[in-house]
């Protein structure tokens, strides 16, 4: 019989067994490649928010990422623009609000200036766009309508105050087609926070004569207040606290889905060796090396984790296209998952089932074909 016959078929014969170890490997995999998924997806959809709109730099006061309680004034913006290189500046007021009875609790609220070429770039798919003299008006992205339920002409409640619905938008992002648009202005007021933003998008000219435009910007920028943190769009979304948190956790999850997957594997393996001793004591006997055994058990092992990290893949796919759809999370999460997320979840079941199998194949290998053959089944 051929080796990789006798891998196939140790393992059908305790279906029951196998099931179960398929079933904790797949459950490990799957909260792995779910939380990576989403964790890559953050950043991946923030940052491709600042590339196609041009930002190349991103101001915000200097003492971390995503300040919503800090500002800069206004008047800065204009400094900025008269800048050498500098194409475009875009400044906006965030802040966060929830909408307790439809179970949202982290919904984004972007002011925005009349002329801001943001609310020219989104695509309006019922009503119109904010204008200037808007009196409590708001937009509502495509998926925040959707969850709260609201049309075009109907109100939604920010603040403690009525904002009547004159837009509703869709856009390229997940967060912008979740958040709600209002226009700067009544965002400062209802906020106390006149005459501020919370930061500024810089694009800078890359056709200018300057060996390093980005650069020399950047650093004209930092010379108009010390207080400021003038990052390029990339290294800002890296350092947001909150998606570092998330990487931390998806780090965390793998190492604690690696050592369960490992445990649950040495188990099984520890479990088929002991039962298979004089089966094993045969193979010796008829001439079988050492290393021969070996390979059966981790091949059996492996078998065991890809078939394991086949489903947990899967389940993790399902999972993020389900929360892409419920409506806590729909304005986070785009259900996305790149192929590269896929294979980490696998080469993760791959090192569980070499750990597992290690004591389980040294110990099979050892056994002499005397003790093996004399040991009870």
């Amino acid at each position: 019989m051929r080796q990789a016959t006798m891998i196939g078929k140790n393992l059908w014969l305790r279906p029951l067994r196998t099931l179960l170890s398929i079933t904790g490997l797949a459950i490990a995999v799957a909260a792995v490649v779910a939380l990576v998924g989403v964790s890559r997806r953050f950043e991946q959809s923030f940052l491709e928010l600042y590339n196609r709109r041009g930002g190349d730099l991103v101001v915000q006061r200097s003492g971390g990422a995503m300040q919503l309680s800090s500002g800069i004034d206004e008047r800065l913006g204009d400094k900025i623009r008269r800048l050498p290189h500098v194409r475009q500046v875009i400044g906006s007021l965030m802040d966060m609000v929830a909408f307790e009875q439809n179970d949202l609790f982290a919904v984004i609220v972007n002011g925005w200036a009349p002329d801001c070429p943001v609310l020219d770039a989104v695509t309006v798919t019922a009503g119109r766009r904010l204008e200037a003299g808007d009196h409590r008006a708001v937009m509502l992205g495509s998926v925040l309508a959707k969850n709260l339920n609201k049309q075009v002409g109907q109100t939604v409640e920010l603040y403690g105050e009525k904002f009547e619905v004159v837009g509703i938008f869709d856009s390229f992002s997940v967060y912008e087609s979740g958040a709600v648009f209002v226009l700067l202005d009544e965002l400062q007021q209802l906020t106390n926070r006149p005459g501020h933003v919370t930061g500024y998008v810089v694009e800078v000219d890359k056709n200018s004569s300057s060996a390093d435009p980005v650069a020399e910007v950047r650093a004209e920028i930092e010379k108009l207040d010390p207080k400021l943190s003038v990052l390029p769009a990339g290294e800002f979304v890296h350092n947001i606290a909150q998606f570092k948190v998330v990487r931390a956790m998806a780090f965390v999850t793998s190492i604690v889905a690696i050592v369960i997957g490992a445990v649950n594997v040495a188990n099984t393996m520890t479990m088929s060796v002991l039962e298979r001793r004089s089966e094993i004591g045969m193979l010796r006997a008829i001439g079988w090396r050492r290393r021969r055994i070996v390979r059966l058990i981790v091949g059996e092992s492996l078998l065991l984790c890809l078939l394991g990290a086949s489903v947990g893949g899967l389940l993790g796919w399902l999972a993020i296209r389900v929360l892409a759809h419920v409506p806590a999370t729909a304005g986070m999460i785009d259900g996305e998952l790149s192929l590269a997320v896929i294979w980490e979840g696998f080469l993760l079941a791959l090192v569980a089932g070499l750990l597992g199998a290690a004591y389980p194949a040294w110990w099979a290998a050892r056994l002499t074909p005397m003790a093996a053959l004399r040991a009870k089944t």
